[in-house]
């Protein structure tokens, strides 16, 4: 599946395992933009998430690197969905 530029904006939390993702901005506050964007985690970054535990972290992948994120931290951050593998 590939969505175009107009597909909706969703949390990052709902995303499935095997997509790829533009981040296109948080819900949080400055403390919380900080700490995401010392992970590198910026607006328009481009993400893909590879794991996805049940009621756990999730296992993402940016600028090469992988990266742990605890669901309630993935639920602040709205992505748009590019392309998904199922």
């Amino acid at each position: 599946m590939t969505a175009t530029h107009n597909s909706p904006i969703v949390s990052l939390a709902s995303a499935p395992a095997g997509s790829t993702l533009i981040v296109s901005g948080t819900s949080g506050g400055q403390h919380f933009q900080r700490k995401i964007a010392a992970l590198g985690i910026y607006p328009d970054e481009k993400l893909e998430v590879i794991e996805r535990q049940y009621r756990g972290a999730l296992i993402i992948k940016v600028k090469g690197t992988r990266l742990a994120i605890g669901r309630e931290m993935s639920k602040k951050i709205k992505v748009r969905v590019v392309s998904c593998e199922l």
